[in-house]
């Protein structure tokens, strides 16, 4: 399974730690990714089967490449203070209205996951009420386990976060909140799910239906009480117990709504008008993106075991 060390994850964890995957005679082995655009080789490859991906990159790869890769089951859902743009105690930054270039000297840098990605998106779309468009900012990629210290010692300007991240700028250095990432269009927003290669799951459906069975049992223990998703944090990302019991999470959805997701992929269309660097090419069908065993009633919606 391809993770990266942040809240999404807990479900699966829990589950691994319940017993729950060994229950379906399954074992995992975790491999840490930078981001899920860095997990799509891997997945092509076969050297992941699974892997944490945000929806914005789900989106994108169906338009570039058709049919690589499909969602099997929901992870992660902003709610408020999920995502939030954060500067240093001392920067000269108050508002976003101070990120608007006026056309002479650098403009303001914001660290992003990746490049085209849940983290730009929302930016995008919380700089656009302030009357702030990607043209007035540079985006520069920063692994989300460094962007604390990506803003702290000024490689960055303003750094898009999410926990543990926001809670260790805060703890560690003071950090000063600019704007809710995840507020206003983007409220209760869409994060993430789990994907696989296509081909490799339609090979191997027994497989994908017990990880998924045992996945949503680990979901519904994060869904009905965030402090089992508090607890576990510690153990895969770097954040000390005492801190972990003071993040803001999101929440943990135990269905794969398309009708939800359907506001990523016309998010991302909106964003490519009138730019030649767009999200996506064509509108997509977010049904489209959900796995469906063989043999099995691919119109009905995708919903976790």
């Amino acid at each position: 399974m391809g993770i990266i060390p942040i809240p999404d994850v807990a479900p699966a964890k829990l589950a691994e730690q319940c017993g729950y995957f060994a229950a379906e005679g399954l074992k995992i082995k975790w491999s840490e990714i930078q981001g899920a655009s860095s997990a799509i080789p891997g997945l092509a490859s076969g050297d992941l089967h699974v892997a944490l991906w945000n929806y914005v990159t789900a989106f994108t790869t169906e338009d570039k490449q058709p049919g690589l890769a499909r969602l099997i089951a929901d992870a992660y859902q902003a709610e408020k203070d999920t995502f939030l743009l954060m500067v240093r105690k001392d920067s000269p930054i108050q508002s976003l209205a101070d990120l608007k270039w006026n056309g002479r000297g650098k403009k303001i840098t914001i660290g992003v996951a990746t490049f085209k990605s849940v983290s730009t998106l929302t930016t995008e779309s919380t700089l656009r009420v302030a009357g702030v468009s990607a043209n007035d900012i540079t985006f520069v990629q920063v692994p989300l386990p460094q962007m604390a210290a990506a803003v702290q010692n000024g490689r960055v300007d303003v750094g898009w976060m999410t926990e543990p991240g926001i809670t260790l700028f805060k703890s560690r250095y003071d950090g000063r909140v600019l704007a809710d990432a995840a507020s206003a269009s983007t409220n209760q927003w869409p994060i993430a799910g789990w994907a696989v290669s296509t081909k490799w799951a339609d090979k191997h459906s027994d497989l994908v239906v017990r990880f998924q069975r045992a996945l949503a049992r680990g979901q519904k223990l994060a869904a009905l009480d965030d402090s089992t998703a508090k607890k576990i944090l510690p153990t895969y990302s770097p954040i000390d117990p005492a801190v972990a019991n003071l993040i803001t999470l999101g929440s943990f959805p135990i269905t794969l709504n398309p009708t939800r997701l359907q506001r990523v992929g016309d998010a991302m269309l909106e964003a490519s008008k009138d730019t030649a660097d767009r999200y996506l090419d064509k509108p997509i069908n977010a049904a489209d993106l959900i796995w469906h065993a063989p043999g099995s009633a691919s119109s009905t919606p995708g919903v976790t075991p």
